[in-house]
């Protein structure tokens, strides 16, 4: 049996962050219905990568979900709607804040209809505060946090970090949260209302320049690969087939790295003998053990660092990743049938439960592929829902 299974998620969400948390209960069991706008559907089907029509992005954050497809400003489509939420556990949205109240399907108007209901509501800046009424992406996340001005060259411009953080951090927190409102109600037959908002959960995350700023009083800014200001020898070298990572957590490990570059007399020198002075003496140190890098490969710096008990890695581009041992091990990149699609490598759900594990079970619901079933199983008869369909409603 799956953890989540007999769970049921009314799922309005779409683009990234939304998607990407619904994906994570459907993965362990939870029949999550997703409701797309009738005609249109989920604006992340319109996003590249492109195959055969249909879009591979959608097709990765909407895996083992139905897919019902109506018109929730029609008054019979507001009606499907509580009808499936009557025996529902949980519903899913990120739509800009009273988007939904408008249309009569926000948390009060649900708690009528199913007073045990998890309304977990996903927004930019969440459901309070002066910004609450203002949509956002993770590029607008990423640029008021302070992510943006942490990331890059100490000379270059403001960075965003490639993925999006923003959404992807944001999905994960909800889907924290609702296990644990679902938990919650599993001991007291009493639902919540959720607020997990993208600004919040990126804000979350700066634990460095918070504290530099709370603890010393110090603005801490961008500084490429290094972290000069806190730990060195801990940056990003050239070597001779591309860059290698290698650091160390604390001084224990520096006589260590020494004898891995071949370089003990640094050990005792006095510009270095100690993580405070090293960082001090960051571009010395730095112009010194570069040489040892620039000299070698990634796969020889591997074994002497690896031999040494260093931490390290070379940095790989995606495809290298993709085929690395440790990736096909654990399991990250499965097979998948989509009927959009088609076949095609899906990354494999992270979380590993030894007794109730992710199942990547199916693709992405075309759009409306499930309407039918979905409403027959709440007990819709043909006839109704053939008249839905006249209406224009489904």
């Amino acid at each position: 049996m799956k953890v989540l299974e007999g769970v049921k998620v009314i799922d309005f969400t779409q683009a990234y962050s939304g998607p990407f948390c619904t994906m994570q209960l459907a993965d362990f069991g939870a029949e999550v219905i997703k409701i797309e706008r009738r005609g249109s559907g989920d604006q992340s089907r319109e996003w590249t990568p492109i195959v055969n029509g249909n879009s591979g992005y959608y097709a990765a954050i909407n895996r083992n979900k139905k897919g019902v497809s109506l018109d929730i400003a029609d008054d019979e489509g507001r009606k499907v709607i509580l009808d499936l939420v009557k025996d529902a556990d949980i519903i899913v949205q990120n739509f800009k804040v009273g988007t939904l109240d408008k249309f009569g399907l926000g948390y009060e108007d649900m708690k009528k209809v199913n007073p045990e209901i998890i309304y977990a509501s996903i927004s930019g800046f969440g459901q309070t505060g002066p910004l609450s009424h203002l949509a956002a992406y993770d590029n607008v996340v990423q640029a008021m946090t302070g992510i943006m001005e942490m990331t890059g060259d100490p000379d270059g411009i403001p960075t965003k970090v490639g993925p999006a953080i923003g959404d992807n951090f944001t999905g994960l927190h909800m889907a924290t949260a609702i296990t644990m409102a679902y938990f919650h109600k599993l001991n007291t037959g009493k639902g919540q209302q959720l607020d997990v908002a993208m600004y919040d959960a990126i804000f979350s995350i700066l634990e460095s320049p918070i504290l530099f700023e709370t603890v010393l009083g110090e603005t801490s800014t961008r500084t490429g690969n290094a972290d000069p200001a806190t730990l060195v020898p801990y940056d990003v070298y050239k070597c001779k087939d591309g860059y290698f990572s290698a650091g160390i957590a604390s001084d224990s490990g520096y006589p260590k790295f020494c004898h891995a570059i071949n370089m003990p007399e640094l050990i005792e020198d006095p510009r270095f003998v100690e993580n405070e002075i090293r960082c001090t003496n960051y571009e010395p140190f730095t112009e010194i053990v570069s040489d040892f890098f620039a000299k070698r490969t990634r796969s020889e710096l591997a074994d002497v660092f690896v031999a040494a008990k260093v931490p390290n890695a070379p940095v790989f581009d995606i495809p290298e990743v993709m085929e690395h041992p440790q990736i096909k091990a654990r399991d990250m990149m499965q097979e998948l049938s989509d009927p959009g699609v088609g076949e095609h490598l899906a990354i494999g759900n992270p979380m590993k439960l030894s007794k109730t594990p992710a199942v990547l079970e199916h693709g992405a619901p075309l759009l409306g592929q499930d309407t039918e079933a979905v409403l027959k199983s709440i007990g819709y008869s043909d006839g109704k829902i053939k008249e839905l369909y006249s209406k224009e409603v489904i």
